[in-house]
């Protein structure tokens, strides 16, 4: 779109992309705000990682998650629920769940 669009669901308005003397194109997306302050945690709090570069290589060995799935909401939550008390939380815990 060319105009900036303000969303209903708290969502943020983005330059998508602009070349030259063409109108700028918007979108909305979600803001994600810790992704990298995430991985560090994995690292430095939790030790699960030896290097930040293993985070990828854990993740795309995972088939299925089922259910259990990391929140980590350390510093709120952003676009689009804006809760600033929301904190980090693994949910979908089982006895059956392992590493």
């Amino acid at each position: 779109d060319t105009e900036c669009v303000r969303s209903p669901s708290g969502l943020l308005t983005t330059v998508a992309y602009k070349f030259g003397d063409d109108d700028a194109k918007y979108a909305l997306e979600g803001s994600v705000a810790i992704a990298g302050a995430g991985i560090a945690w994995l690292k430095e709090n939790l030790k699960l990682i030896d290097d930040v570069k293993e985070s990828t290589t854990l993740a795309e060995s995972v088939d299925d998650t089922c259910g259990v799935y990391l929140v980590p909401a350390f510093s709120g939550l952003f676009a689009p629920h804006w809760r600033e008390d929301a904190r980090g939380v693994i949910v979908g815990l089982t006895q059956y769940t392992t590493s």
